[in-house]
């Protein structure tokens, strides 16, 4: 069973997917990039996946992203990690309002930025965390692969845009001190991830204290865009919530 829920973040309306099998399941939260959403490229299928493995999971569209009667209120270019931790939070913070989760076994995916926004958010709600193609560092502009500074916005190549703010803010944050801090953690990463180098993962990996887990899945993109790869995350993240949820 799937349904659209609402809930608030700072007074905006955050607008999400539950789905779950049976009454008092675990829960995982999911948390999409930079530039995803809930119902884009993996989400749905991790949420099904999800499911038949016996788990809720909740995923939902940070402010300012999603389309349509499913985008969440608030603006993209305002972004932050800040914001994104917030709306974190109060993702948690509904799911301890619904009666038939098991609020005492949830567990969080998150997908590049969002697995930055799992590690430094950290909370003792959480029980377990997976992180997909996340970096430890966020590259400033002048760097390789990153937006192009136009007036005071940076341009993503999808023509999106972002306040310096967005930099402001994330140098108040030290993932590789907040990693340290993390519950059991599975780190998920591409050998050929073309937008976060595979040395972020080995690099929040030797810095997580145990228990730890790192898998490079051969061949996989930044966004397991390939199904087999994708299919193979999967069952290891699946796996790894079994033995910590």
């Amino acid at each position: 069973m799937e349904r659209s829920v609402t809930f608030h973040s700072n007074g905006s309306v955050i607008r999400g997917n539950l789905r779950y099998a049976c009454e008092n399941a675990p829960c995982v939260v999911c948390l999409h990039g930079l530039e995803g959403g809930k119902d884009k490229g993996k989400w749905p299928l991790v949420a099904s996946k999800f499911a038949e493995a016996g788990y809720a999971s909740l995923r939902f569209n940070f402010r300012g992203c999603g389309r349509g009667g499913e985008k969440s209120e608030g603006k993209f270019e305002d972004t932050t990690l800040t914001a994104r931790i917030r709306d974190y939070k109060s993702s948690l913070n509904f799911l301890q309002s619904l009666k038939w989760i098991d609020v005492d076994r949830i567990g969080t995916i998150g997908s590049s930025l969002g697995g930055m926004v799992a590690i430094s958010g950290r909370d003792e709600r959480v029980k377990t965390i997976v992180t997909m193609s996340s970096p430890y560092k966020v590259p400033r502009y002048g760097e390789p692969r990153i937006p192009e500074k136009r007036g005071d916005y940076y341009i993503l190549p999808s023509g999106r845009r972002f306040k310096e703010g967005f930099y402001e803010d994330i140098r108040g944050y030290d993932i590789l001190e907040d990693v340290k801090e993390a519950p059991p953690l599975l780190i998920i990463h591409g050998t050929s991830d073309e937008i976060v180098p595979p040395e972020h993962a080995q690099t929040l990996y030797d810095h997580a204290w145990k228990p730890k887990r790192m898998e490079m899945i051969k061949g996989a993109d930044h966004a397991f865009s390939e199904s087999r790869h994708l299919e193979e995350a999967l069952q290891i993240s699946i796996d790894w919530f079994e033995r910590y949820l």
